[in-house]
């Protein structure tokens, strides 16, 4: 996961910084009781800044391979996909809460 390494480069500083704020955000939807947290306007803010880093700025090789085109840890309670645009600059970014996901069984 790209939030528990050490980052080297300028670049993953950037990125990491801005996953932060989503997750933090994320976080915070979630206190406020709200259940998918792409739905909470903090949240989508803070993805259209990484899509607006991503369409200016080509990620680094890490985050590749964490998130673009399959999901990617965003903690442990959230996940993130980057789908690289087919058209324009700006790509898809995708956050989900693993909770929602879970049903109770019962025995």
């Amino acid at each position: 996961m790209i939030l528990a390494k050490v980052q080297t480069t300028p670049k993953q500083r950037i990125e990491f910084r801005l996953l932060v704020a989503i997750r933090f955000a994320c976080l915070m939807a979630k206190a406020q009781g709200i259940s998918q947290p792409i739905d909470c306007p903090r949240v989508q803010h803070r993805v259209s800044k990484l899509a607006k880093y991503l369409a200016y700025n080509h990620p680094s090789q890490i985050f590749q391979q964490q998130y673009m085109h399959h999901a990617g840890e965003l903690g442990q309670l959230f996940s993130l996909r980057y789908t690289e645009p087919k058209q324009g600059i700006t790509g898809v970014i995708s956050v989900w809460s693993h909770q929602t996901n879970l049903h109770q069984l019962t025995a």
